[in-house]
């Protein structure tokens, strides 16, 4: 990666482009332009840091390099020779390059050979060297110091996202000190890379822990992996609530004079367990664990002043899910007069005002968070559904667009996009989508809802065969549509 981005300019590049880059070259004096334009989750140090990036963030962020990286340098042919030697980090990059449109870049993987075109060999990264170095003789033995700066370095990656380095640096520190704090940092990155039951193993090493503090880091841990992280057959509630119950109980065996924030950990074992209340439906019992964390946290330390948006976060979910949206829309703009510049806070007031049907203040903040963050897809699809509901079929027709060119893959941004050429009266535009996705894979209303389509628009153009053809497709997968079987005798009717 840092090979193809050494040829051009990085600090003439937008500010959601050097956020992205960060995740590739944290050390790169063009990043530190940028640390006063960042939300308060994107400019956290790494010891401070409690919201840490997937992978879909992390695609998101190699958009935006992408992107600018293409911009300077134009329509362009990628080869990568020997590319079963790629870490996993770097494939993701590339394999993003790939979506990008043919017209823009070509991107080629050979294995066992070198590929053809000019070889572009990064700049010299002293950091990076003497990383290196001591991860390849941890083995042998390090210094109490040498090992201090690999874990100072594994979080920084961290931090930024970058899991697969920070995994790797870490494993080195682990010959050196064994510790289940160490354990810990392993389990996120694991987490990270969605390797969810390594990251198991590694959190009940860290339980093993004689501080309460890292026992209640632990069950924390934990508990995030059976509500959000683990696949869907290994999550549950109970087992989240158990870890929870467990890590807040285990915070009461810290000693009297301890001067670690234990308000911190107290407020975000409760913060846990208002998630837990959440997808039970006890909302109200959510609500109040999470305006007493915020009250908390409220008179506490800038760190405290971050972390606190977290809660008022969750807060505006609770009382959205409940459909209280005066409430929501008033804590939203609460949590964006504290930080402003998260294009997923904007997102979410928008889901707030398109609920109440102000489609006006939907647009502005859809707007906002377009600007944010212009690799966000579900940004440009909101504001494709608003534009609709507005009346402007041209601006509607631009963000569908825009959010089918992020990810062509994604169903729902083919099938919007198609919908709206359809509706837009461009049936050959539509069809030629349509056409191109192979129904088989997807699910069934999915693939119901293509052959529909496709229906359609083969009927608009005077192919009754083919119409005919997609709706006894959608028979065959939905035998009790009433409008598939409406549309097909309408069909037959008309070719009799």
């Amino acid at each position: 990666m840092k090979d193809l981005v050494s040829a051009v300019d990085v600090a003439r590049w937008s500010r959601d482009a050097l956020v992205g880059f960060k995740l590739i070259s944290p050390a790169h004096p063009a990043c530190s332009t940028v640390s006063g334009d960042l939300s308060l989750t994107d400019g956290a140090q790494a010891q401070d840091r409690i919201r840490f990036f997937l992978k879909d963030r992390l695609v998101r962020n190699f958009r935006d390099v992408g992107r600018a990286w293409l911009s300077e340098v134009g329509p362009c042919v990628v080869n990568i020779a020997h590319a079963e030697f790629l870490d996993d980090g770097s494939r993701l990059f590339f394999e993003t390059l790939a979506t990008f449109s043919s017209d823009q870049i070509e991107v080629n993987f050979s294995v066992g050979r070198d590929a053809a075109g000019s070889a572009i060999k990064a700049p010299h990264d002293d950091r990076e060297e003497r990383i290196e170095k001591l991860v390849l003789r941890a083995e042998e033995g390090l210094s109490e110091s040498e090992v201090d700066f690999l874990y100072e370095q594994a979080m920084e990656y961290l931090s930024v996202g970058d899991s697969w380095t920070a995994e790797r640096i870490l494993r080195a520190v682990q010959t050196q000190r064994d510790t289940p704090a160490i354990w810990g940092r392993l389990g996120l990155a694991y987490t990270m890379l969605g390797r969810t039951l390594e990251a198991e193993f590694c959190y009940l090493r860290w339980r093993e822990d004689s501080d309460p503090l890292g026992v209640a880091g632990a069950d924390y841990g934990l508990s995030m992996l059976y509500a959000r992280h683990h696949p869907p057959v290994l999550r549950s509630l109970d087992r989240t609530a158990e870890h929870l119950e467990h890590g807040y109980a285990v915070l009461d065996q810290v000693p009297a004079d301890d001067t670690r924030d234990l308000t911190f950990h107290r407020v975000f074992n409760r913060n846990g367990y208002a998630l837990v209340e959440f997808r039970r439906g006890h909302i109200e019992e959510a609500i109040g664990h999470l305006t007493e964390g915020i009250a908390q946290l409220r008179n506490g330390s800038a760190v405290h002043h971050m972390h606190q948006t977290v809660l008022i976060y969750n807060l505006g979910q609770c009382y959205r899910r409940i459909g209280r949206l005066d409430e929501a829309i008033a804590t939203f703009c609460d949590l964006l007069e504290v930080d402003g510049r998260m294009p997923e806070y904007h997102m979410e007031l928008a889901h707030c005002h398109l609920s109440a049907e102000d489609f006006d203040a939907a647009l502005s903040s859809l707007l906002e968070a377009r600007r944010l963050g212009p690799s966000i897809q579900e940004a440009h699809s909101l504001l494709g559904f608003t534009h609709l509901q507005l009346g402007d079929h041209t601006a509607a027709l631009a963000s569908y667009r825009a959010a089918y060119e992020l990810d062509a893959q994604d169903f729902e941004a083919l099938y919007d996009y198609a919908y709206v050429l359809a509706e837009t009266d461009q049936p050959e535009a539509a069809l030629e989508l349509v056409v191109g996705r192979d129904h088989a894979p997807l699910r069934t209303d999915e693939a119901v809802r293509l052959l529909t389509l496709k229906a359609e628009q083969h009927a608009v153009l005077g192919n009754l065969a083919a119409a005919r053809t997609a709706l006894e497709q959608v028979l065959v997968l939905a035998p009790d549509n009433p409008e598939a079987r409406a549309n097909l005798d309408q069909v037959m009717a008309v070719q009799a």
